[in-house]
């Protein structure tokens, strides 16, 4: 009994190890196949809330169009906004209104899982706001992975709890045959 709870609390914590370990490498566009994607996009900042994004890869570049929203931004700049100050203004990246009246922003993306520094330029307030995003690899459909590249490390509870049990299923197992 006592080598069997010793199992469970080795399974129990190697499970929880396993949802501390984060996600996975950035993914590239080299890791991708040419194509456009929906991709999910987690923002800093609940006042940029993006509702849409169209990613885009071509010969191992992307590029993203998001779609914020509200209209409350006038222009992006790729890095913080103290840097946004200094920038010249051909770094900016200007809104485009869609047919539904929403802001989108034609916006460059180095990697996928990785933080990505954006400079929002509210148009009430005047001033630069500091957001971070992330483009979220575990939202594209499986056939947008290149053969061979490395895909997204997603663990589930479900498929822990299955391993434990199976382990478990064994050891009882050869255990009543002895």
């Amino acid at each position: 009994m006592k080598r069997t709870a010793s199992i469970i609390f080795i399974l129990l914590l190697l499970g929880t190890a396993a949802f501390a370990v984060p996600q996975g490498a950035p993914v590239y566009g080299k890791n991708l196949k040419n194509g456009t994607y929906k991709i999910d996009v987690g923002s800093s900042s609940s006042m940029f809330r993006i509702v849409d994004c169209d990613l885009t890869v071509a010969d191992g570049e992307m590029s993203a169009v998001i779609t914020l929203s509200g209209t409350g931004y006038e222009k992006l700049f790729m890095g913080t906004g103290d840097e946004a100050l200094t920038a010249p203004e051909s770094e900016y990246i200007y809104f485009e209104e869609n047919p539904e009246g929403k802001y989108t922003y034609a916006l460059p993306v180095a990697a996928l899982d990785t933080d990505i520094e954006c400079a929002a330029f509210s148009i009430r307030k005047q001033t630069w706001y500091d957001r971070t995003l992330v483009f979220e690899s575990g939202t594209l459909p499986e056939g947008a992975f290149s053969k061979g590249a490395p895909r997204p490390l997603i663990l589930s509870a479900a498929a822990i709890c299955a391993a434990a049990v199976a382990v478990l299923i064994y050891y009882f197992r050869k255990k009543r045959v002895k």
